[in-house]
């Protein structure tokens, strides 16, 4: 790691012992490995932006942007999505209470007149 060896970081350890302190040193040193992870994840970040720029440039220069753009468009999955619900009608109604032919399951009795008759 960034070429330093064993004695060297032990020096480097000491010195930071001696300067910041014994109370304040994992502090520190929790700070600095924030703030090392945050520069690790933006330099991984910005390699990959890297990356796609050149897959991105590798593809257009050996694919026409013509096709490029037709490939876009068969491939627009949204594009289908919104087509096909477009083309969808609006359900029926439901039918109300006072619309269902006697029998149809509206009188759980079966009859009208509300009493149950006894066998």
């Amino acid at each position: 790691m960034f070429g330093i060896g064993t004695w060297e970081l032990v020096v480097i350890l000491i010195l930071a012992l001696i300067i910041v302190g014994p109370t304040k040193l994992p502090e520190v040193a929790r700070t600095v490995g924030r703030n090392l992870a945050k520069l690790r994840r933006a330099a991984d970040e910005v390699r990959r932006e890297i990356d796609l720029e050149g897959i991105r440039a590798d593809i257009e220069d050996s694919v026409g942007r013509d096709e490029i753009a037709d490939l876009q468009r068969n491939l627009d999955l949204r594009g289908e999505i919104r087509a096909a619900m477009a083309e969808l009608d609006e359900p029926s109604p439901l039918p109300g209470p006072a619309e269902l032919p006697p029998g149809d399951g509206a009188d759980p009795d079966g009859g009208g007149s509300g009493t149950k008759s006894s066998v």
